[in-house]
Order: structure tokens, then C-alpha cells, then sequence
């Protein structure tokens, strides 16, 4: 074994500390120090580097890799549980052909740390069991090291490391160091599969929402037909309160099929499968599509909206469809936190940008309840809700704002928003004219 360096003084001086300047009695000290400083500067590495992965098999291939370097080993693989069988997930160096590999668990070493949570040192394939008995000595391997991946009280594996025949035994050194990297390497892969978990629960949760979006579509555009079948009396001649219920019913059906259209664009902003398709827009009749969505809606709260455009605006080369999406979330969204006065509607040139790109801006105005500047960012998230007795009265999906911030990135626009609690608030979409 080669003799250790001269150590040096922490970053920031230049002079070397060599130990045999120093009483023999405190030479082993310094020694002793420099290794423990080395192994906690090595340990915070390998920390490092496991916590980094957040993919359950990254981090059994950088274990494995490590596992290798830490114990002086030519061989590596993490063996999981299924049944009264061990199957090799991972393997590097001389048991990099292991994964696929199932084995019985009974009889064998690795069943045993399972078992029992311990680590197990085993000089020989020989007193494996008769598989690894049969199969390890192929592989030229000589002794090994069997350590439980345990975190929580959770066993995600087993480790198996190894050395070539006629190498020396792991010894208690080996044992302890590599103990604490395979504790780190468990509670990565605790945190890897609760992440694997909520990414396949939230895509699940996605999917179900498309489905059911999709499902609920038929039925409700067949509703929109026959009340638009009654409500122009091809059926026959309405009273006037007939007519009223017509007209309430269809208001309610529009609204219902702007939550669900809003649920279908969610499940595919999450997918990632949205995209844009341009045309020319004329927004004289893109504003007055509105109307039969949100008029009747202002008019049962019994406020006032109104919609005033520029003279001259020039059209839009944009998706018609998201941006008269975007309006309705923010139009309703405005109608539904006021109580007294109106929303207004204000669509106007904008200033262009830097370079140039001439701008449309669409401001919605209310006079309702207002928004705090602490509950401003979080408006934007999905499924978010602002905490008062108001917002309470006017649950809904959650995701109108965070739709239209979505929508109007894609189109290469934004969101603005102006508000004071009490005074009313006023978001703004701004959309270039061409993109």
C-alpha cells in the first residue's frame, strides 16, 4: 500500500502539511483525520450523484457503477424480489450479463438478506446455493458482498458486489462504506418510485379526463341541437316563458360545454398534443361570437357587459378557436367574482414589440372582488382555488386562467393581469397579429 501524501491546508493557503514534522504520537491522528476528511468529501459525492437521478434505473446503473469504484470490485448487480424468485434488474463489470436473470430465492444468499435485512460476506461461490454455485464461478467471480436496499422499511433489492477469484475478502471496512452508499442509493430509489408513482397516477388521471370529456361531448352537443330546435319552434309555437327556459337551458349547455372543452385542452396541454392551427381571424366577428356565450350569463347576475372595439383593427393570423377560448375563461371567469357593476371588454392595438411584431390586446375589466398580490401566481396554476367566502359561493374547474396562460404562450402571446382586492381586476390578453 502506498504510503499517504503530505496533506494540505484548506482552499485559501499554499503551505503543505507534511506529518513527519509533527510527534509520532500525533502522526496517526493526522492520518486518521485526512482519511475521514477523504471518505466524507468521496460520501458527499456519492450522495451527490445518486440524489441527482430521478429515474429508479439511473440510479441502480450509478450504484452499481459506484458500488464497483467503493469496494474495489469487478462486478455489480442488484438482484429485486418476485415471489419465491430474485430477478437481476442491473448489473455492471463481470455481471453486466445478469439482468433478465431469475433465480429461486430459497436456498440462497441473497434470499437470506432479504429474510433478514443484513448485510452477508461470502468468500466463496462455493457455499452458494447450487444455481450460483454453478453459475458465479463462469463468471470468474470470487468473493462477494450481499447488502439489503432498504429505506422506509421498504426492501427495493438486493446488492451483490464482487471481486475476481484469488482477490481478498470484503472486510468490515468494506462492509461499513459501502452500508452507508446502498442506504443512500435506497432512499434515492424510494424518492424515484414515489416520482415514477405520481407521474404514471397524474397520466392516468389525464387519460381518464380525456375519456370522459370525449364521452360527455355526444350526449350534450345532441342536447345543444334539440333545444335549438325548440328555441327557433320548429316543434312548434313557444310561450314567452317557455322561450326563457329554452334560452336558460341552452345558456347552461354552452357553459357545461366550455368546462368540458376546457378539460379536453388540459388533458392535451398534459400530454403534450396540443397545437396551433393559424388563420386569418377577423376580430370584429371573433367578439361578437361571444355574445350568446356570455350575455345571457352577465344577465342573470344582473350586471352589465359590454364590448367596445377600435375603429380600425387589423386581422389576426392566428387558431380562432384558442383564442376565443381564452376570452370565454376570462370573460366568464371575470362575470362569475362580480357582483355589482359590469364587465367590460376592451379589444385595441398594442404597442409592437422590440422587434417590431405589431401587437392586439383584448382587455377584460370587471368591478368585482378584486385579487390580493400574494394570490396573484397562484391563480394560475391548475386546479386553484382562492381561499374567501366569495370565491367559496363560485367554485369551478380551476383551470380557466391556467388554460388561457397556456393558450396564449402557444400563440405567442400572454396573460396580463391588474388587480386590487375591492377595486376590480383587469386581465389582458395580448396576441401578436402574426404568428
Amino acid at each position: 500500500m502506498h504510503a499517504p501524501q503530505p496533506l494540505s491546508r484548506p482552499s485559501g493557503s499554499h503551505t503543505a502539511i507534511n506529518p513527519a514534522d509533527f510527534p509520532a504520537s500525533h502522526q496517526d491522528l493526522l492520518y486518521s483525520d485526512y482519511r475521514k476528511t477523504e471518505e466524507l468529501g468521496t460520501l458527499r459525492q456519492v450522495a451527490r450523484a445518486l440524489a441527482a437521478e430521478t429515474d429508479s434505473q439511473k440510479v441502480l446503473e450509478t450504484l452499481c457503477q459506484l458500488s464497483m469504484v467503493r469496494g474495489r470490485a469487478s462486478g455489480a448487480a442488484v438482484a429485486q424480489i418476485s415471489g419465491d424468485n430474485g430477478v437481476y434488474v442491473m448489473g455492471s463489470g463481470h455481471l453486466g450479463s445478469l439482468p433478465g436473470t431469475a433465480f429461486p430465492l430459497e436456498g440462497s444468499f441473497t434470499g437470506r438478506v432479504a429474510r433478514e435485512h443484513r448485510t452477508l460476506s461470502i468468500a466463496s461461490p462455493a457455499d452458494s446455493s447450487p444455481f450460483f454455485a454453478e453459475l458465479l464461478p463462469t463468471l470468474g467471480v470470487g468473493p462477494i458482498l450481499l447488502l439489503p436496499l432498504l429505506a422506509n422499511a421498504q426492501l427495493f433489492g438486493v446488492l451483490a458486489i464482487t471481486r475476481d477469484q484469488g482477490h481478498p475478502l470484503f472486510d468490515e471496512v468494506d462492509e461499513e462504506r459501502l452500508g452507508v452508499m446502498t442506504d443512500l442509493a435506497a432512499l434515492a430509489l424510494w424518492k424515484a418510485n414515489l416520482l415514477e408513482e405520481a407521474r404514471s397516477a397524474n397520466a392516468a388521471k389525464t387519460s381518464l379526463l380525456a375519456t370522459l370529456s370525449h364521452e360527455l361531448r355526444t350526449p350534450l352537443t345532441a342536447l345543444e341541437g334539440y333545444g335549438e330546435l325548440l328555441e327557433d319552434e320548429i316543434l312548434g309555437p313557444l310561450t314567452g316563458e317557455q322561450r326563457d327556459v329554452i334560452v336558460r337551458l341552452r345558456t347552461v349547455g354552452r357553459h357545461l360545454g366550455s368546462l368540458i372543452e376546457d378539460i379536453l385542452t388540459f388533458a392535451s396541454l398534459e400530454a403534450d398534443r396540443l397545437t396551433a392551427r393559424r388563420a386569418t381571424v377577423r376580430v370584429d366577428e371573433l367578439m361578437d361570437s361571444l355574445h350568446p356565450f356570455l350575455e345571457p350569463l352577465a344577465r342573470e347576475k344582473g350586471i352589465e357587459f359590454r364590448l367596445e372595439l377600435e375603429a380600425v383593427l387589423p386581422t389576426l393570423v392566428t387558431d380562432e378557436a384558442r383564442v376565443r377560448q381564452i376570452l370565454l375563461n376570462l370573460c366568464q371567469n371575470a362575470i362569475k367574482f362580480t357582483e355589482v357593476g359590469g364587465v367590460h371588454v376592451k379589444v385595441s392595438r398594442g404597442s409592437p414589440t422590440a422587434d417590431g411584431t405589431p401587437m392586439v390586446r383584448f382587455a377584460v375589466r370587471d368591478t368585482g372582488v378584486g385579487i390580493a398580490a400574494t394570490d396573484m401566481q397562484r391563480l394560475f396554476r391548475p386546479f386553484s382555488q382562492l381561499e374567501d367566502s366569495h370565491t367559496r359561493r363560485a367554485r369551478g374547474t380551476g383551470l380557466g386562467l391556467y388554460i388561457a396562460r397556456r393558450l396564449a404562450t402557444l400563440l405567442g402571446g400572454r396573460i396580463e393581469l391588474v388587480s386590487r382586492p375591492g377595486e376590480g381586476s383587469t386581465f389582458t390578453l395580448v396576441l401578436p397579429q402574426h404568428h
